[in-house]
């Protein structure tokens, strides 16, 4: 159940984060707002690593390369968020993110991608892409 909770929570915060960022890069442009965002998050991680004084940290330097690279997605993301926003609005940047999530999140878990374990790609699974593509036309239509 809490990961249910996170899980929603994500989604909120990301939806609120897609308009915050958007609306800030109409006034400063949209890789300063990456930068400004990016920043700001890690002001924050920074803080609550601090306050819950977890000395896991340490084991920071024996991360597998590869995996540093999701820094790098951050930026990545948040570009394409902000500049789908401003050309998409904010309902049809969301769907087409979360469906591109789902998708790559079947093709990971299937493949056993980045050491996930393997996990048989089902029919009901396919479906529930197909019929959010299909929800998108609907709320596009």
């Amino acid at each position: 159940m809490r990961g249910v909770l996170f899980a929603i929570s994500g989604g909120f915060f990301l939806t609120l984060q897609s308009v915050a960022n958007a609306r800030i890069s109409s006034q400063i442009g949209t890789w300063q707002a990456a930068t400004l965002t990016q920043m700001t998050g890690f002001v924050v991680a920074l803080l609550v690593m601090l306050a819950v004084r977890d000395r896991t940290y340490k084991q920071m330097r024996h991360v597998h390369p590869l995996y540093l690279s999701g820094g790098a997605f951050a930026a990545l993301i948040l570009f394409s968020n902000m500049t789908a926003v401003h050309q998409l609005g904010v309902t049809l940047t969301i769907s087409l993110f979360l469906i591109a999530q789902l998708a790559l999140a079947l093709v990971i878990d299937w493949r056993g991608w980045f050491g996930m374990i393997r996990r048989e790609l089902n029919v009901s699974q396919l479906l529930g892409v197909a019929m959010m593509v299909a929800g998108i036309i609907l709320l596009k239509w």
